[in-house]
């Protein structure tokens, strides 16, 4: 799964939007959550940049093939992605992967 995150987050130069979101709230409080589902959002926006990337994520993540991710309903994916995205153990594993 983190080849593929790690494609994900040099696409979509997430790296590049963090700084953004961190100059425009600098001196600011941040809800951690909101943080979080406007990652999700910009993520999800500029999904067509990514779909393999995706594709693979979330097949990792649901213990199936990417084959069986690609016919599933776009909602059971968007679903996973977003449980992925809140899930604090692999958040955390993907923080340290991209340190």
């Amino acid at each position: 799964m983190l080849p593929a995150i790690v494609d994900l987050y040099d696409k979509l130069q997430i790296d590049t939007y963090r700084k953004k979101v961190a100059e425009e709230n600098k001196g600011k409080k941040l809800d951690e959550m909101a943080i979080g589902i406007d990652l999700f959002k910009y993520v999800l926006k500029n999904s067509s940049k990514v779909k393999e990337e995706v594709f693979e994520i979330v097949a990792v993540f649901e213990e199936k093939t990417v084959e069986e991710i690609k016919v599933q309903s776009f909602m059971i994916t968007v679903k996973s992605l977003k449980e992925i995205f809140s899930d604090k153990e692999a958040m955390s594993l993907f923080k340290s992967a991209m340190r």
